[in-house]
């Protein structure tokens, strides 16, 4: 896969510190690895990211050119903490099976965050996925929040045992309605907030939950993913990355 600099210039308008997906692992890859000196065979990743299938980070064999005489190697799992949108549904458990995985002498690595599509002419929320030839929504879990929302003016949505994710999705955003529908662009306002509830979410879970972890350090990468057509690489634009001593959280 590969980029080209008018798609780069298109994404950039939008997120305009976003960088390649590949050039995203290669940072966190020289934090953990030729910074923190940790042993990237131990590193379990742990993903609060949508479950939508075009979401390169839920593979726990990550491609990677080749960095300082290192071929391509692997992560430990991944453990899924997150469903549609990204948010962090596994909560407290979730964590606390995560601290509970890694192995001896190893670290963990979560990264979060919702995605956003774009298409090849810079529509913002949609992409053309692999094998169809009509673009669709991206993320579909905000798309149809943000369509719940714009519905009637004093939609709530209703707890359903059948729809549980996309129900908690909206009562976490519903506090943002009239912030997100008042936005220029209302998928990427809606993004952007769902963004800031997994970060919250997230930190908030490992501090709650830091005695668990018997390792020395935990890696925290958050941001927003922006998928593009099938041809081209996926993009990042990093939010938070820290490396930390588990007794300093």
């Amino acid at each position: 896969m590969t980029t080209t600099p008018s798609l780069d210039r298109l994404i950039k308008k939008h997120y305009p510190n976003a960088t390649t997906e590949v050039a995203f692992i290669e940072r966190v890859w020289q934090i953990l690895g030729d910074e923190r000196h940790i042993d990237l065979s131990k590193v379990l990743l742990a993903n609060s990211v949508c479950a939508d299938d075009v979401i390169p980070i839920r593979e726990s064999e990550i491609p990677l050119p080749k960095i300082k005489g290192k071929l391509k190697q692997h992560f430990l799992g991944p453990f899924s903490m997150g469903g549609l949108a990204g948010i962090p549904y596994s909560g407290l458990t979730g964590v606390l099976t995560v601290a509970h995985h890694i192995p001896e002498g190893g670290a963990a690595l979560i990264v979060y965050g919702p995605h956003i599509g774009i298409t090849d002419q810079g529509e913002l929320g949609k992409l053309l996925r692999p094998g169809q030839q009509r673009e669709s929504a991206a993320c579909g879990a905000l798309t149809l929040a943000l369509k719940h929302f714009q519905s009637a003016p004093d939609y709530v949505p209703a707890y359903n045992d059948d729809d549980t994710e996309q129900m908690t999705l909206e009562r976490r955003l519903l506090p943002f309605r009239e912030q997100i529908l008042a936005a220029e662009k209302p998928l990427q306002a809606a993004t952007e907030i769902t963004y800031t509830i997994i970060q919250e979410l997230i930190h908030r879970y490992v501090r709650a939950q830091k005695k668990e972890f018997s390792c020395e350090y935990l890696a925290l990468a958050g941001g927003i993913v922006i998928n593009t057509s099938p041809e081209y690489e996926d993009y990042v634009d990093l939010r938070h990355l820290s490396v930390k001593r588990v007794s300093d959280l």
